[in-house]
């Protein structure tokens, strides 16, 4: 998803005679978007959710910045900071959903379950790079290294183990995982420092993978550093939502003798707060009050939004809890009015009732105590026990993580961490998505990144999206065809330029001849800038640039509506090809648009640039059809350096040579 775009957004805030506004946003990052659930009647989808798998990369132009960050309450972010905090927003557990018909029920989606959950046991690593250096760089000292692991937009943080090239953390964290394939494990490691802590490497895990082996204790060596290697634990918990298993669970993580309400969790709740109704007025008589509701298991609470002036407050928002117990803990509810800091009415729930209930789930209204007398809150909550399932294996089976290699190099990381992430919370939090002031790896573009590359005349944007290239371990093969999406089938039906386009081509060349010796290029030429970049944040990034045409020729009377369509052959399906803007009526356009393909560079080596040049034309057009073809192989070794050039189009692209 990508989206550049002006926009004119005013901001007043009379009390502290703040006028700010934004001018521009840009939005780049991977969404999905689920249609569901399928109907018997139009539009055949019931409703459909959008969200970003992991952080975007977002960028606002401000106006009036300065005045916004003198109001209290702002003062100590930054502009990094809220744009943290507004990306977090649009990422895994939050979405957006949204009902195409009135009737259709779509609770499912406003109740969603996790896909599972990621225990992650960070353990220790080994022979890091010495970061700090004393009498000015002579003498090599060590480090004092700390993890960020990320999950979508949950985010966790290491204590700092002070001057060791060999720490030992031995930490535990529990992260939800809601959509795969798609969301990674990503952990960075950094040396803290006073000023910018410095970059000690990387790891990204597929979760596929680690769903399929249910469990991984190995060590990993890290990227884009000369040495270093990372020991993980990695366990996937299954949501069962049976109590089966509890004892056993419980046994396992100890939970059945201590009497502690925290430590690893043996279930998780997901709760749905709907509504509450014939709240009481607070403290002043005859006044609606401004309601929110507190909700704690054990020593975790949340607080969702406030509803202003109203007896009947409607939240629809979502939970999730960690539980340590459920046979001792409860899930404590409170009324609050937010205006007059006072209780409107409590709920006490002992989760020991879930484990009586069908499905552990129990969706009703709640009477609340010390309320009104008719006061109720209306509650969908389900509790699921979580199972470490191992896979029965041969005793020669070696399994095999899917790493993915990170996608930015050390020079383009923004300055440290430590100010702006959030102490790690205890291995149980239930803070799935916290909104917290933390600088995304996504968004680590320097200025320096965005500086012109040598051999290319155009100037080249900053790539403003990521991606990743597998590295192959134990005898797993990874290929796209291994990610459970089906691939769209090839785009036939769009491609005009088949044999009978070339034949209506060579047609109207001869039409255009006419008794009279064409040219050196009858159909004119196209301008590329091709170029293979792993410096941006894509780590694997063929780049093309179009820059325009030249004497194109004339579909009609009033010229051409050119446009250029794009493969990288062998790959001809649908999410593969590549447009450019119609420029209308002109023989002579100009594109300046650039386009990204995420391929390595030896596989872009094996591939043909495929290039149409097409007339646009409205649908059954007769003046719809192929201006010219260019087929270019890539098999160079200038690929990384890049190059600009003039190209002939011909009516099947077989005998491309530069022009120039």
């Amino acid at each position: 998803f990508s989206f550049v775009g002006n926009c004119e957004i005013d901001l007043e805030i009379k009390r502290y005679f703040c006028r700010a506004g934004v001018k521009s946003i840009q939005i780049h990052g991977t969404m999905r978007v689920i249609l569901e659930p399928l109907i018997g009647d139009m539009p055949l989808i019931g409703a459909l959710s959008l969200f970003f798998l992991r952080k975007p990369l977002l960028e606002i132009n401000w106006t009036g910045l300065t005045n916004l960050l003198d109001v209290p309450g702002l003062n100590g972010l930054s502009d990094t900071i809220i744009l943290d905090i507004i990306s977090n927003y649009l990422v895994l557990p939050n979405r957006i959903t949204v009902p195409l018909v009135s009737e259709v029920q779509i609770a499912q989606l406003r109740f969603p379950i996790p896909k599972g959950v990621l225990r992650i046991y960070f353990i220790e690593a080994q022979d890091l790079e010495g970061k700090d250096t004393y009498l000015k760089g002579i003498v090599k000292g060590k480090s004092d290294p700390y993890g960020i692991i990320r999950v979508g937009n949950q985010i966790f943080q290491s204590k700092v183990i002070k001057e060791n090239l060999n720490p030992k953390w031995n930490e535990v964290y529990e992260a939800l995982v809601y959509e795969h394939p798609g969301q990674e494990l990503e952990i960075e490691l950094f040396d803290e420092d006073p000023d910018k802590d410095d970059f000690l490497g990387s790891l990204m895990i597929d979760l596929i993978e680690v769903e399929k082996e249910r469990l991984i204790d190995e060590w990993f060596t890290l990227d884009e550093v000369s040495k270093g290697k990372l020991h993980l634990k990695l366990e996937w918990l299954t949501l069962m939502p049976t109590a089966e298993n509890l004892d056993k669970v419980l046994t396992s993580i100890r939970a059945d003798k201590d009497q502690a309400n925290d430590g690893l969790s043996s279930a998780l709740l997901i709760l749905y707060l709907d509504s509450a109704r014939n709240l009481p007025s607070g403290k002043k008589i005859n006044s609606n009050p401004n309601p929110l509701v507190l909700l704690s298991v054990g020593h975790k609470a949340q607080e969702s939004k406030i509803r202003y002036k109203t007896n009947e407050p409607v939240w629809e928002e979502n939970f999730t809890f960690f539980v340590h117990n459920p046979k001792r803990q409860d899930l404590e509810v409170e009324v609050r009015d937010e205006q007059h800091q006072c209780s409107l009415g409590n709920l006490k729930l002992p989760l020991s009732q879930l484990l009586e209930s069908e499905d552990l789930t129990m969706h009703q209204r709640f009477h609340l105590s010390n309320s009104g007398p008719n006061s109720t809150i209306n509650m969908k909550i389900a509790l699921r026990v979580l199972s470490l399932e191992k896979q029965a294996r041969s005793p020669d089976h070696q399994h095999s993580a899917q790493v993915k290699r990170p996608s930015l190099s050390k020079d383009a990381r923004k300055s440290s961490f430590k100010p702006q992430v959030p102490v790690s919370p205890p291995p149980d939090s239930n803070k799935p998505a916290p909104a917290s002031p933390v600088t995304d790896s996504d968004k680590k573009t320097d200025t320096a990144e965005k500086s012109q590359p040598p051999n290319a005349s155009p100037q080249w944007p900053a790539d403003l999206s990521r991606s990743s290239s597998s590295l192959h371990a134990s005898n797993f093969s990874y290929s796209p065809s291994h990610l459970s999406v089906k691939e769209p089938t090839p785009s036939i039906a769009s491609d005009i330029s088949l044999p009978i386009a070339t034949q209506e081509l060579r047609q109207r060349l001869r039409q255009l001849e006419n008794g009279t010796t064409l040219g050196q290029s009858p159909l004119g030429q196209i301008q590329l800038t091709i170029r293979h970049t792993m410096s941006h944040v894509f780590s694997k990034c063929f780049s093309l640039f179009f820059t325009g045409h030249r004497n194109l020729i004339a579909f009609s009377e009033e010229g051409s509506d050119p446009y250029v369509r794009m493969y990288l052959l062998p790959d001809k399906r649908r999410s593969g090809r590549r447009k450019t803007h119609v420029s209308k009526k002109t023989l002579n356009p100009v594109f300046d648009q650039i386009f990204d393909f995420s391929v390595s560079l030896p596989e872009v080596q094996r591939r043909t640039l495929d290039v149409a040049v097409k007339n646009s034309g409205g649908f059954l057009s007769k003046d719809k059809g192929l201006l010219g073809k260019l087929l270019i192989p890539l098999a160079s070794e200038e690929l990384a350096k890049g190059w600009t050039q003039w190209y002939d189009l011909t009516e099947d692209g077989t005998r491309p040579h530069g022009a120039s």
